[in-house]
């Protein structure tokens, strides 16, 4: 069995400095990790202890407002047991440049599902 843990929700936004600027001035958010990229700030992950929020760049033609992203031990042991469970592959597992390893996938209603673990 492949141990998951540390779920959490990313609200798609069309700017997330101006997200993250919200949430933490009027919900007391507090930023925890950013990602930038040539466009700018591509992602941030939100606190609100015990929890936290991430806020990522819309894509353009994204069309959904949500995704979840929940760590595992095992990127490419998840990956398998989702393609078992019959979820759409929509990102194989692959390294990031960020330094974790990913992969997506569509639930039965359609939410994207990010699986990821830290490279070591």
């Amino acid at each position: 069995m492949n141990d998951f843990r540390e779920a959490f929700p990313i609200l798609h936004v069309d700017d997330v400095a101006a997200a993250s600027a919200f949430y933490c001035s009027t919900l007391g958010f507090q930023e925890a990790y950013r990602n930038e990229d040539e466009h700018g700030l591509e992602f941030v992950f939100l606190a609100l202890e015990p929890h936290g929020i991430g806020l990522g760049r819309r894509q353009p033609g994204e069309e959904r407002d949500f995704a979840l992203w929940v760590y595992a031990d095992d990127v490419d042991v998840a990956a398998k047991r989702l393609r078992e469970a019959g979820a759409e592959e929509v990102l194989p597992p692959t390294d990031q440049p960020w330094g974790e390893r990913m992969c997506t996938f569509l639930d039965p209603n359609g939410h994207l599902v990010h699986i990821g673990a830290k490279v070591e």
